[in-house]
Parts: C-alpha cells; structure tokens; sequence
C-alpha cells in the first residue's frame, strides 16, 4: 500500500526551470503569467518612475530658467533647477544601492549584441545620471550658491567659490544633452519591444 508521504509527492506539482511552468500529476502544463515572474519589485518601480519625473521637470527648468552667468544668488527657476537636481542626485543613488540587493526579474529573450548594447546604454544612462547633478553642484558651489537638497536642506559647497572657469556649466550642459540623447534610445527601444517586438516589455514597470 502507497504511504501517505508517498502519495502526497506523487500528486504534488512540480516546476520546469526552463518555461517557467508547473506541471501537474495530468503532466498538462499550467503556464505563469509572464508578468508574475518577469515584474520588477515595488520600490525599483517606485524609484524609476520617480527619476522620470524629476528628469522631466529638470530639463524643463533647465530649457526655461534664465541664464546663469553673472547671477550671484540661486532663485527663482534657478534654484527649482538646483533643487531637483540634488533630489536626482539622491533618487539614484539609492536605485544603485537597491540595485545591489535586490533580485532582478530575468532578462528579456535577445540575441547576446542587443543584450550587450542594452547594458552598455543602461550603465552610460546611471553614470550621467549621477554625473550630471554632481556637476550641477560643483558649479552652483564655484559660483558661491547656496545649494539645497530638494530647496530645503543646505548642503555643503564642494568646490571654492570662483575656482572653477564658466567651462564647468558648458560641461554640465553638455554632459545633459548627451544624457537626454541616452534616455531617448531608451524609450525608443521601449517602443520597438512594446510595438514591434511585442514582448510587454514595458509591464515589467508598471
């Protein structure tokens, strides 16, 4: 007579690594949604929806803010541009941190390039991210402005007040449009898997 333990393991269901899916005693596959086991976790999603936002309204001030030189005091616009940035600069430094706990969902089915070209673009996208608003305030402290964290809490100035030449805020500007071009392939490569490719790789967000 089969024990009960025995019977148990005989009806329990057992899982395919390989196509994700369960198969029970019947041997009929029960598929899992794709977004169950491929959805990234509550807070990465919170953290990249949040940079979208704080970029969104970064380059706005920054396309509409007066210009900078000869301004002896951060306000207005300004000090709006100031304090997102600082606010960017900590949103992503805390996904990077997040990034080394967490478990990532798989990847998307791609050949090896596109995988390859896909980090290579992600990695250049968290350097400028971090990049960028570091040198928004180095040349908000060269230009002896007071810089705070989300305009609220004053940080301290990391460079000597007239030490640095005006190049640092073309450097900084520059730095910014390469950054935007690095977000643009993104969405477009967003586009392309949601369009084209179909794999709902955007749910993965959402």
């Amino acid at each position: 007579m089969m024990s009960l333990n025995s019977l148990m393991a005989a009806n329990a269901p057992t899982y395919t690594a390989a196509s994700s899916e369960i198969c029970m005693p019947s041997n009929r596959p029960v598929h899992l949604p794709p977004l169950a086991r491929a959805r990234y976790d509550s807070i990465t999603r919170v953290l990249h929806w949040l940079t979208l936002w704080l970029l969104i309204a970064q380059f706005g001030l920054g396309w509409f803010m007066p210009e900078v030189d000869g301004v002896k005091e951060a306000s207005g616009l300004i000090a709006w541009h100031v304090g997102v940035g600082t606010t960017l600069l900590v949103v992503i430094a805390a996904r990077l941190l997040w990034a080394l706990v967490r478990r990532a969902p798989a990847p998307v089915e791609q050949s090896s390039a596109l995988r390859a070209v896909a980090k290579a673009v992600h990695m250049a996208m968290y350097a400028l991210l971090l990049f960028v608003p570091f040198l928004g305030w180095l040349n908000a402290s060269a230009r002896n402005w007071m810089v705070k964290l989300g305009g609220v809490l004053p940080l301290p100035q990391i460079a000597t007040p007239g030490s640095l030449s005006a190049s640092i805020g073309e450097f900084h500007s520059a730095s910014s449009t390469i950054l935007l071009m690095l977000i643009g392939l993104h969405v477009l490569a967003v586009v392309i898997h949601q369009v084209a490719i179909k794999d709902q790789l955007l749910r993965r967000m959402l």
